[in-house]
């Protein structure tokens, strides 16, 4: 179980937002929630209740954000190189070995 300290400075590091004097403030302080961009739309744009996760999807070291729904629709948007914030390519549907959309049914 995580502490609500590490709690916060994950999301510092996820978010690149949380300047130094608001983590300085106290360990339970968050910033204020920022939506992602996948290349130019807002990630999970047109997914029905979207979850996402970072995972390495692509074996590179950098973690990329998958998104899965309530209809069970999987997107990736893959981590851009480089230092600074983390950026994001396009959503793109995960595809399974035949090559059609990766679908997990919800019900």
């Amino acid at each position: 179980m995580s502490s609500p300290g590490s709690q916060a400075c994950v999301f510092a590091i996820l978010s690149g937002v949380l300047s130094a004097s608001a983590a300085a403030q106290s360990a339970d302080s968050f910033a204020p929630p920022v939506r992602l961009k996948a290349g130019e739309k807002f990630m999970g744009a047109g997914h029905l209740y979207p979850s996402p996760v970072f995972h390495d999807v692509n074996g590179d070291g950098a973690l990329d954000v998958v998104v899965g729904d309530l209809r069970g629709i999987l997107t990736v948007a893959l981590r851009k190189p480089g230092a600074g914030p983390m950026a994001f390519g396009a959503e793109t549907r995960l595809k399974d070995l035949g090559g059609e959309d990766l679908k997990f049914q919800n019900w």
